[in-house]
């Protein structure tokens, strides 16, 4: 009787999880201020303004086997298009982090189709280590709108959460720091420094596994997640589906 009860559960979870999907990321249920299906700079930019709001830093975790860098690489100038200045791609195994000169190869072929002769006004930094950033996003009043992308792999979550203990460690140890003084808002202020980005207000998941697999996990308190099947073939419209999404959430930051 237990065994079956619990079948049953798991079940209605799927069915659940299933319709969700179809109402949330159909396209013929996307609302319709936003039935463009083309990804032109004109359009998105047109959709950006109509978007709720958009999260500064947006985070693509994926948890499949099998990666596409064309998919990726589109989801990235299209981020970039709407205005978003800092992204976040994150593998387990850092297999993305290995391959990007190939994203990058991707990603100046997807500037290409989506911006045409407007690629020159976006420029798309890849890092493979958030230490390593030189450029500020946006600095200036250049007409060049400037986007960080950070390819992250599991050792970049554990090994700066190893590294901040160390650092505190050593701090206190120097007089420097009171035990007293190490608090939330002092660890939070310390690791947006040393990561050079904001935390992720928004992270799309793909794939079937409902696991985070160490996305980093100090920064992600108040991220909000949505997940979706996979990152293969998706097009434009779903892309947008999440943002919209995204836009209509309530946030209520545990009050």
């Amino acid at each position: 009787m237990k065994t079956i009860l619990l079948r049953l559960i798991h079940y209605l979870i799927s069915l659940g999880e299933f319709l969700r999907y179809l109402i949330l990321f159909l396209p013929a249920q996307t609302i319709s201020v936003y039935k463009k299906s083309s990804a032109s700079i004109a359009n998105i930019q047109s959709d950006s303004k109509k978007l709720k709001k958009l999260p500064a830093h947006l985070g693509f975790l994926v948890v499949e086997d099998e990666f596409s860098f064309k998919d990726l690489a589109n989801m990235i100038v299209w981020s970039v298009a709407l205005g978003i200045s800092y992204i976040s791609v994150y593998d387990i195994n850092g297999e993305i982090k290995r391959n990007s000169v190939l994203l990058q190869q991707n990603i100046d072929a997807s500037k290409e189709e989506v911006m045409g002769t407007n690629k020159n006004g976006y420029d798309i930094q890849l890092y493979s280590s958030p230490a390593s950033v030189s450029q500020p996003v946006n600095s200036g009043s250049s007409k060049v709108h400037h986007a960080n992308v950070y390819l992250l792999c599991i050792e970049d979550s554990h090994r700066k959460i190893v590294d901040m203990s160390r650092h505190l460690s050593n701090m206190v140890n120097l007089g420097m720091f009171k035990l007293e003084d190490i608090s939330p808002s002092n660890v939070d202020t310390l690791f947006q420094e040393s990561l050079q980005f904001p935390d992720p207000e928004l992270c799309i998941k793909f794939g079937s596994v409902d696991s985070l697999f160490g996305y980093l996990p100090w920064q992600i308190r108040l991220t909000e997640i949505i997940s979706l099947p996979s990152h293969k073939g998706i097009i434009y419209k779903s892309f947008l589906s999440s943002l919209v999404h995204y836009g209509n959430i309530n946030q209520r930051f545990g009050k």
